[in-house]
């Protein structure tokens, strides 16, 4: 009888015990078909997510070649205008230059002085003459080489040549006119001295007024 019993313990843990193995391998098996599948799906959206980026690429470098394109028929325009600027432009450089068969330091040529004359017609401050002849120039005729620009001490020269150009102006529409008008002098004072100032009101032909 004891026997027996023993008999049947061990027929009992041989099943437990084979049970517990195939219950343990099945939850294995589930496992690994969970993370089969499971990497199986990571894998799909890694070679979908792939291909897009690919996508995203390909059309990238696709725009950036049109873009490159489109970057060097602009830059070839713009080399054509600029050339064409170059070859209209009445004035190669601004500098001080030496007549042809003259012997001497080199001189502003007239077309400097009319800029830096026109400037103090205007008021502009002699500091400010040379930054204004760079701007229009830059602007007007960007192929100009700009070599030089007149000194501060060259501008304020100019306004005594400024004067002279006045005065030159004043007489001629004086000696001009066919009648004055009226002639009136006033006691003008700066820092006490004073001053006799001449106005001439003239008549003038319409086309001169």
């Amino acid at each position: 009888m004891e026997k027996r019993t023993n008999l049947n313990l061990a027929s009992c843990t041989d099943f437990i015990y084979i049970f517990y193995v195939q219950v343990e391998a099945n939850r294995r098996s589930r496992t690994a078909e969970r993370e089969a599948h499971t990497s199986a799906m990571r894998s799909k959206d890694l070679s979908t997510l792939l291909e897009s980026y690919k996508h995203k690429l390909k059309c990238a470098l696709d725009n950036n070649k049109n873009l490159l394109d489109a970057y060097e028929e602009l830059q070839s325009r713009y080399d054509d205008q600029e050339k064409k600027m170059n070859e209209l432009s009445p004035i190669p450089f601004i500098g001080r230059v030496r007549e042809k068969g003259q012997k001497g330091a080199p001189s502003w040529p007239l077309f400097v002085w009319e800029m830096m004359l026109e400037h103090l017609v205007n008021g502009t401050p002699p500091s400010a003459v040379n930054a204004n002849i760079r701007s229009i120039v830059e602007r007007v005729s960007p192929g100009t080489i700009i070599k030089e620009l007149p000194s501060i001490w060259t501008i304020r020269r100019a306004r005594t040549v400024l004067l002279v150009v006045v005065q030159a102006l004043a007489s001629y529409r004086l000696a001009k006119a066919n009648k004055w008008g009226q002639i009136n002098s006033d006691e003008t004072e700066r820092r006490q001295i004073n001053f006799q100032d001449l106005v001439i009101s003239i008549e003038e032909d319409e086309l001169f007024k």
